[in-house]
């Protein structure tokens, strides 16, 4: 046997031993199913293959089947009276699994939204054009609160479908639509659609015990359709197996990676979110990602900063010390807020750009397609376009941080230069390392932006605030605010550039090829009181 299979069947036997291992303490169990010989909508040809390759995934990740034994089997073209069955069963032995199952759903084939109220239908192969009351059995809503009512503590949904709108419910339905969703009968035509992933929120009915958590994924934005040769599902089942990420990072890598995608049948996955506590994982978790969150499919991964004080500015004796730099001086942080984890990437923009609603910019992923790479060459107009995108996708207002809430995440407690010390070297930021600081080793230039996640964290858990890109803020140089602040210093920069202090200004309109952005967004009661 060659060397690299005997590599790939090491990690086979791994893989298979974690799942077992996992399995003992947490009974995953998962239900796939996949129609496509539709009688009264158009046949569905590549739905098949999707659910061999979901199935696939499951089956390495340590699922079994929904029958509650053996390799998770993909059930093909059912009925509506085959799917009531197989869900139910599903519930059943999700029940027997006991208070910690986790239990995925993969449903692909037609679909559509119902109305103005937001949920979705799976159609069944059998189903007419007709809305019945009878289709209420198979939205979204039930199939959660059923689910959860098993007990089981994580249930995932993947809906690789279709949510273009059908008509209004008739009256026969607006009862049971109101029973489902939580709201009064009159409200049910008013009723909005989820508007992506939401930490700390889900639907009060959902949920039967205070552990208990949902994740429902959709392959496609609401009103939006979901093409038979899309790459959602090949996109799901690769990141199904990608290790150290919990499920909330595979949906988000998956969205990522698809906005990254040129195919000319573009979907953007959308989420419905109500995970509790730290979200499971199919292979094995990052443990540092667990007080992280974010609140649509594209939308950057955010952390809760506590208020606090923090040294703003430089002493005079600091090296490299700007004139426009304030005396270092204690500055209070009232509110707590969150901001991003990371610069925001090529992939949150590339979303963006395929709504139409930022510019195509230049970027440095065009020979390396990683959705980690930061965006850049972007002024700080084009930061108010994709800030004003994400608050429509996410209903949160998004913003640029503070020069103060800046340096105040940035150094993370510190007062020294850097929030490392005063010292740099080239294993702590991207920047010009051939250039030296008070002495600093030096090693070849490398010219480019690395991942948002190529150095290590600062103590608020925040990567890459020093090197690698410029960071816009919302500071201003003067009162009708003709130049702005940019903060952090780049992959181009000289060490002394990346000090906390430091302070850079740009005309708002100004593109750099190496400028880029970090979010910020104010904190909700519910959600200040996590941040510590």
């Amino acid at each position: 046997m060659r060397r690299g299979g005997f590599r790939l069947l090491v990690l086979a036997c791994a893989l298979l031993l974690a799942g077992q291992a996992r399995a003992a303490d947490e009974p995953r169990l998962a239900l796939v199913i996949v129609n496509g010989a539709y009688q009264s909508f158009d046949r569905l040809g590549a739905t098949y293959a999707d659910g061999e390759k979901i199935a696939t995934a499951l089956n390495a990740t340590g699922f079994v089947d929904a029958s509650g034994e053996g390799p998770v089997q993909v059930r093909r073209d059912l009925s509506r009276e085959a799917m009531l069955q197989a869900i139910a069963q599903f519930r059943e032995k999700l029940a027997a699994a006991g208070p910690k199952a986790f239990g995925t759903l993969y449903f692909s084939g037609h679909g559509a939204a119902l109305g103005s109220y937001g949920d979705v239908m799976l159609l069944p192969v059998d189903a007419s054009r007709d809305v019945s009351a009878e289709t209420a059995t198979l939205t979204r809503a039930a199939l959660t609160r059923n689910l959860l009512e098993s007990g089981a503590k994580t249930v995932l949904i993947v809906l690789d479908m279709c949510r273009n709108v059908l008509s209004a419910p008739p009256p026969a339905l607006v009862q049971t639509i109101a029973t489902e969703t939580g709201v009064d009968a009159g409200a049910v035509g008013e009723l909005a659609g989820s508007k992506g992933l939401r930490r700390m929120v889900r639907a009060p009915q959902a949920a039967i015990r205070p552990d208990q958590g949902y994740l429902v994924a959709f392959s496609t934005s609401p009103d939006q359709v979901a093409f038979d040769d899309g790459i959602f599902s090949k996109v799901l089942a690769e990141e199904m197996r990608r290790p150290q990420q919990n499920i909330a990072d595979a949906l988000k890598r998956v969205s990522d990676r698809v906005a990254l995608s040129s195919g000319k049948n573009f979907q953007k996955p959308t989420f419905d979110y109500g995970l509790q506590g730290a979200p499971p994982c199919f292979i094995s978790c990052d443990r540092s990602s667990n007080d992280r969150f974010y609140d649509c499919a594209n939308c950057p991964w955010m952390r809760a900063i506590p208020a606090g004080i923090t040294a703003y500015g430089s002493p005079p004796s600091e090296p490299g010390r700007g004139g426009d730099e304030p005396v270092q001086a204690d500055v209070k942080i009232d509110r707590p807020f969150a901001i991003g984890v990371y610069e925001v990437t090529v992939a949150e923009w590339s979303a963006c750009v395929r709504d139409n609603a930022c510019p195509k910019l230049g970027n440095w992923a065009k020979e390396n397609p990683n959705p980690l790479i930061p965006a850049t060459d972007i002024s700080y107009e084009d930061a108010q376009a994709f800030l004003a995108w994400i608050s429509v996708q996410s209903g949160r207002a998004y913003r640029l941080p503070t020069e103060q809430e800046w340096e105040y995440a940035d150094r993370g407690g510190a007062q020294t230069a850097f929030p490392w010390g005063d010292d740099i070297g080239p294993s702590q930021a991207n920047y010009d390392h051939t250039a030296s600081y008070r002495g600093s080793d030096t090693a070849p230039y490398r010219g480019y932006p690395e991942v948002v996640s190529g150095y290590p964290p600062n103590a608020f858990g925040l990567n890459q605030m020093q090197g690698n890109v410029w960071e816009w803020t919302s500071g201003c140089t003067d009162p009708s605010c003709r130049a702005r602040i940019i903060r952090g210093g780049s992959f181009q920069s000289a060490p002394g550039e990346l000090r906390s202090a430091n302070r850079f200004t740009l005309p708002p309109g100004k593109r750099r090829q190496d400028a880029g952005l970090r979010v910020v967004r104010d904190l909700e009661a519910d959600e200040a009181g996590n941040a510590s």
